[in-house]
């Protein structure tokens, strides 16, 4: 396991729960970028596995103790790996704020990020709606959410990519 792991440090909270503020832990630079340590002992694998993304192709290779005679000579290797790829690669392009949210991505119903069809299961009856959500400032989430029995399925999912729309014009980088 890693040395700078404690995971008394990462915040708690069920999966998809949006934090108003930042853990202290979040936005520092990596130690080592594009790096991340493997252990699992039940399949004998102990190393550091290097991995770069640039247009869409993935770069990754993999770094065993064993092979490289230790975990230290291991990470010295993918560490040297890392820097002749980032030599060809070159830096990634930056993106600000909104136009890496608007970013088209494969996943959810709606065909765009940020906007989602939720069903609300807490509540009886069962709550269904779509909800729009966007970070007008960084560390600041916002959610509106068109109830489906109001609105209509159509209708309610329209206003949500309206809303989102609205939302990522007033990104702020």
């Amino acid at each position: 396991m890693d040395a700078d792991y404690n995971p008394d440090l990462l915040p708690a909270g069920r999966e998809g729960a949006i934090m108003a503020a930042p853990s202290p832990i979040m936005n520092q630079p990596a130690k080592t970028p594009h790096i991340s340590r493997i252990d699992q002992p039940t399949h004998r694998t102990h190393g550091f596995f290097l991995r770069v993304s640039r247009d869409g192709h993935i770069y990754s290779a993999f770094f065993a103790d064993q092979t490289y005679g230790g975990r230290e000579q291991a990470l010295a290797a993918a560490q040297a790996q890392r820097g002749k790829l980032l030599n060809i690669l070159g830096l990634p392009a930056q993106r600000s704020r909104r136009l890496w949210a608007e970013l088209p991505r494969r996943r959810g119903r709606s065909g765009i990020v940020g906007v989602q069809r939720v069903i609300d299961r807490k509540s009886k009856p069962w709550r269904k709606y779509w909800r729009a959500t966007w970070s007008p400032r960084p560390g600041v989430v916002r959610k509106q959410q068109f109830s489906i029995r109001e609105h209509g399925e159509e209708r309610a999912k329209q206003l949500a990519l309206r809303a989102r729309r609205a939302g990522l014009r007033s990104m702020v980088d």
